[in-house]
């Protein structure tokens, strides 16, 4: 069972691309040299797709300022595009603070995330003895992800008061032989400038809107130890915002805009139970691994309607630059 097959398949899951696994190195060889280093390894190789994730989950809520009529709908389907930055394409593996494992040499310390490239970290040897640890390890290569995509499916329904209700649902879907994932999120997006007197005549649209998203998943790790049938990797993520929106509509274009904050934890968890060669132990449910990440953004996009039909882009400013595209159906 390898690290790099496993949460690279996982990611290609999530991607619904097809991207191409190589598998590298044993996670049970990390698990040998030490739990608490298999942890930071871990954590700093995906850090940069969990963040990107989360980011990506907190986006694709609104292309208009105004809210639907009472009674008014819209089914819309977007895909929010997260772009990892540089910065997030390496780790330095001397700041992770490893006690096990040792940089076999010191001047190469950089080590691909899995957004980084498709070439070997570097070789990692043990710091002291321990029975059952391998003579050394050669860190895995990137999965070279440019983008970060995340498709999801709304409806927006108009309420009383200006406000319009947004609803976000997967059921959960099981793939055979690999595991399930489902989403659900609520959002609301409120008119505020209709109840206060003299904005009312303002030429466009400004709104107030919060969003609440959770995505789960668990993966099943393929051939797994004998007797250790229960091994997976479960991957959840939330997602909160909160945004001032402005709109202006001309007929069939409007172009919109917002400002907000955002704020997103994923979690990682590899759960089961693992035999350790040569150590003769069993290890449960090794490590769980948990990104945090908020900030400031700010998004300008376009929509085009055609009768019912509505099509959106729009281009977001953050740590992470996002983009959404979508079309959807759309009634008063």
């Amino acid at each position: 069972m390898k690290i790099n097959k496993h949460v690279l398949f996982f990611l290609a899951i999530l991607f619904f691309s097809s991207i191409t696994l190589k598998a590298q190195e044993n996670i049970i060889n990390f698990l040998a040299g030490s739990v608490s280093d298999a942890t930071k390894l871990s954590k700093a190789y995906i850090d940069p797709f969990a963040n990107g994730f989360g980011n990506a989950l907190n986006h694709g809520w609104y292309n208009s300022a105004k809210p639907h009529k009472l009674g008014g709908f819209d089914i819309t389907l977007s895909v929010a595009t997260a772009i990892p930055p540089s910065s997030s394409k390496t780790f330095d593996v001397s700041k992770l603070g490893l006690t096990a494992w040792t940089l076999q040499n010191p001047a190469n310390k950089l080590s691909p995330t899995v957004t980084g490239d498709k070439l070997n970290g570097p070789i990692l040897i043990p710091s002291g003895v321990l029975p059952g640890q391998p003579a050394s390890i050669t860190l895995p290569q990137g999965a070279n992800l440019k983008f970060i995509p995340l498709p999801m499916i709304q409806v927006g329904i108009g309420l009383p008061l200006h406000t319009e209700l947004i609803v976000r649902y997967l059921p959960k879907i099981d793939v055979p032989d690999v595991g399930n994932f489902s989403m659900f999120g609520l959002g609301i997006k409120n008119e505020f400038k209709e109840f206060i007197p003299g904005f009312k005549a303002l030429p466009f649209n400004v709104s107030a809107l919060l969003g609440y998203t959770k995505f789960t998943s668990n993966f099943d790790l393929n051939a797994p130890q004998a007797g250790n049938s229960k091994q997976t990797l479960d991957f959840s993520a939330t997602g909160y915002t909160g945004k001032l929106l402005i709109s202006k509509s001309i007929p069939v274009l409007t172009v919109y805009a917002g400002v907000g904050i955002n704020k997103s934890k994923t979690n990682v968890d590899l759960k089961g139970k693992y035999n350790i060669p040569g150590v003769g132990v069993d290890i449960s449910n090794p490590f769980s691994l948990e990104f945090k990440n908020s900030g400031v953004n700010a998004n300008i996009g376009l929509r085009i309607k055609l009768a019912v039909i509505a099509f959106h882009f729009d281009y977001t400013v953050g740590k992470y630059k996002l983009y959404n595209a979508g079309v959807g159906i759309n009634f008063r």
